[in-house]
């Protein structure tokens, strides 16, 4: 399969209803980087567990951290990352040896998480559809809201989640 045939042209494309929900993605560059799936969330992606949904319901195929709090709030969504080794912090720039997640939320409680690639830019979950590569302030607006908090771990073993 060449290059701009089958999955390499569905990652090229632009999605328009995600750019209908996240308005800056219509000026700021974004790229898609992998199909849609629904079996993870951004908190899982942020994570590294492609598994399963992380959020605090009792379903089948859902998760949240024994201890966490509520997912409604960010204090809940800043537990989950200080289990998995995370503090906070105010530099929002790339420290080489640090993995960095971003927590957006609304006034109605947590929205979304990004997490900072080795290249600086930002990688995200949408949802139940596809991941895409962005600037930190691509996603802020009305549908997620502003970034309220940035987090960061030292690097596992040199390396990132998922890179």
């Amino acid at each position: 399969m060449g290059q701009g045939e089958g999955i390499f042209e569905v990652m090229d494309e632009r999605d328009l209803e995600l750019e209908e929900d996240c308005k800056s993605l219509k000026e700021l560059s974004y790229r898609i980087t992998s199909p849609r799936d629904p079996r993870y969330n951004c908190v899982a992606y942020a994570v590294g567990d492609l598994t399963q949904f992380w959020y605090d319901v009792n379903v089948r195929g859902y998760y949240w951290p024994p201890g966490a709090g509520s997912a409604d709030t960010v204090e809940g969504w800043t537990k989950v990352f200080e289990i998995h080794g995370y503090k906070e912090t105010e530099d929002r720039t790339l420290e080489l040896d640090y993995e960095k997640v971003a927590i957006y939320a609304s006034t109605d409680g947590p929205e979304h998480v990004a997490r900072q690639k080795a290249s600086g830019l930002w990688t995200s979950k949408m949802g139940k559809g596809v991941d895409i590569e962005h600037a930190l302030e691509a996603l802020e607006g009305t549908f997620y809201g502003k970034v309220v908090k940035i987090m960061k771990r030292k690097c596992q073993d040199g390396r990132r989640v998922l890179e």
